[in-house]
C-alpha cells in the first residue's frame, strides 16, 4: 500500500461568511438607533468664523453649554460637531449635532426648549434657533415634504353667493340661465308655502278668544306681513 505524507496534505479553506454586512446591519442598526435617541440637533444656532478648527469647536462647545444651561440640563454632551464641511463663503450656519449622555437627557432637553424657546430666542444671536431631535432619513424626507407643502399651499377661493335673479321687465326670460330659473321657481314655491302657513296661523288667531296675547300676535303678524291682510 502506497503511503501519503500527512505533512504535505494541504487542509481546505476554511468557508468565509457570503454577507457579512448582512450579520452586522441589524447591529449597526441598533447602535444607531440608541445614539439617535441621545442626540439633539441646533439649527440657526450662528457659527464661528475663526480660521482655527479647534477655536470654531470650542465656541461651539460654549454656545451648546449656556443653551443646556438655560434647558436645565445636568450633563455634559459626549460630543458636539457641525454636520457638513465648512465653508467660510457659505451664509447660513451648518445644524449643529450634540451628543448626550443618555436618551433621559434628550428628553429633559426638548422638554425645556419647549417653554423656554421664547426666553432662549432673546437672547444675542440666538433669535433663528431651533433645537429638534435627530430624525433618520425617512424621517428628514417627510419632514421635508411636509414644509414643502405647506409653502405651497394656497388657500381655495371662497365661492361666491348665487345671487337670484330679480324681476325686471327689461331682463328677456329667455336671457336666464336654466338653472337660475329653476333656483327662482323653487324659491317662490317656498315663499308661497311660508305665506299660506302664515294666514292659516292668523286665521287661527281669529278663531281664539281675544285675549291679549292673543290680539298682540294678530297685530303683529299684521304689522309684518301687511302685504297678506291688507288687501
Amino acid at each position: 500500500m502506497k503511503r501519503t505524507n500527512v505533512a504535505n496534505i494541504t487542509p481546505p479553506p476554511a468557508k468565509r461568511s457570503m454577507a457579512p454586512e448582512l450579520e452586522l446591519a441589524p447591529i449597526t442598526a441598533a447602535l444607531a438607533e440608541q445614539q439617535r435617541q441621545r442626540t439633539l440637533v441646533f439649527i440657526g444656532l450662528p457659527e464661528s468664523n475663526a480660521a482655527c478648527p479647534s477655536e470654531r469647536v470650542h465656541e461651539d462647545r460654549e454656545a451648546t453649554t449656556k443653551i443646556l444651561d438655560h434647558l436645565e440640563v445636568e450633563a455634559e454632551p459626549t460630543a458636539v460637531f457641525r454636520l457638513g464641511r465648512y465653508d467660510p463663503q457659505r451664509t447660513t450656519p451648518r445644524p449643529l449635532k450634540v451628543v448626550m449622555p443618555t436618551p433621559t437627557h434628550q428628553h429633559v432637553a426638548l422638554g425645556g426648549w419647549k417653554h423656554e424657546r421664547a426666553r432662549l430666542r432673546s437672547q444675542q444671536n440666538m433669535a433663528r434657533l431651533f433645537i429638534r431631535p435627530a430624525l433618520t432619513k425617512e424621517q428628514l424626507k417627510k419632514e421635508y415634504e411636509e414644509r414643502v407643502r405647506k409653502r405651497q399651499q394656497i388657500p381655495a377661493p371662497v365661492a361666491p353667493a348665487v345671487q337670484l335673479p330679480q324681476a325686471n321687465a327689461a331682463t328677456p326670460a329667455n336671457e336666464v340661465e336654466p338653472e337660475q330659473n329653476k333656483a327662482s321657481q323653487d324659491n317662490s314655491k317656498s315663499q308661497a308655502f311660508l305665506e299660506k302657513l302664515i294666514v292659516l296661523n292668523y286665521e287661527g288667531l281669529k278663531l281664539l278668544p281675544p285675549t291679549d296675547k292673543n290680539l298682540r300676535e294678530i297685530q303683529s303678524l299684521k304689522k309684518q306681513y301687511p302685504h297678506l291682510f291688507n288687501k
